[in-house]
């Protein structure tokens, strides 16, 4: 009975080693930068605010609430800029109310490296690379009742990241698809004594897809799944001024 702990522990030892050896790396990580202004401000909690052009990353079961028949949203986020000034990350988004119903949406992500300089000597002349990633998404997203819609997403994906090696002709572009989808809950408005307000409630699975191969060698990347859920509260206090907390 004395060794039964004994036991124990080495098999606890052994099961923690095996956890610390199943380290996961994603590949395109691009695809969890936020891409807008107001998401990035606010710590990446996009996926709970209330609808804007923005919302194709974060939820697009938003677009079925939005109050204009239409919107357009373009950013550009410069990354690591103390350390290189020519990493970006460029978007553009696109969504259509069909009818009060539903909505439709795109959206462009360019995730580019700028240039990196390839010498395989020191004295060779060198050769331009320039390494960029993509994502092309698409949406729909339907009120199933007067307070709680879905949508569901597809996203190309291509990162052409590989830097060819000594003439390395395995290198190539990898691609795969994904799927999202995603739930959003909008009470109706509540009077209260000196304001009104409206409760929401999300959730966000994204990137549900393939992994990703860069080359013929049959070294595959999973790409960066997740899931979000959130709430959160506005604080309407006229036609022109509301407060949201997520």
């Amino acid at each position: 009975m004395k060794k039964f702990p004994l036991i124990i522990l080495i098999m606890l030892a052994f099961i923690g080693k095996a956890q610390e050896n199943r380290v996961i790396t994603t590949a395109v990580p691009f695809l969890t930068i936020a891409a807008d202004a107001r998401a990035a401000g606010m710590g990446d909690m996009g996926v709970a605010t209330s609808v804007d052009a923005f919302s194709q990353q974060w939820n697009p079961a938003k677009f079925a609430f939005a109050e204009r028949k239409m919107g357009i949203g373009v950013s550009y986020t410069p990354y690591l800029e103390s350390i290189i000034t020519d990493i970006s990350l460029l978007g553009g988004n696109f969504y259509n109310k069909i009818n009060d119903q539903s909505a439709f949406a795109f959206s462009l992500r360019y995730f580019t490296l700028g240039e990196i300089e390839l010498r395989q000597f020191a004295n060779d002349p060198g050769t331009l690379a320039k390494p960029n990633e993509l994502a092309i998404d698409g949406s729909y997203s339907l009120k199933l009742s007067p307070t709680f819609s879905m949508a569901v997403g597809g996203r190309f994906i291509s990162s052409n990241l590989k830097l060819p090696e000594n003439g390395d002709v395995d290198s190539q572009a990898a691609s795969s698809f994904a799927v999202d989808v995603a739930g959003y809950f909008r009470s109706r408005e509540i009077a209260y004594s000196s304001f009104s307000g409206r409760w929401r409630g999300v959730f966000n699975l994204s990137n549900l897809g393939g992994k990703i191969n860069y080359d013929q060698r049959g070294q595959e990347n999973f790409i960066p799944t997740n899931l979000r859920f959130g709430g959160g509260f506005d604080f309407i206090f006229d036609q022109d001024n509301t407060l949201g907390l997520t």
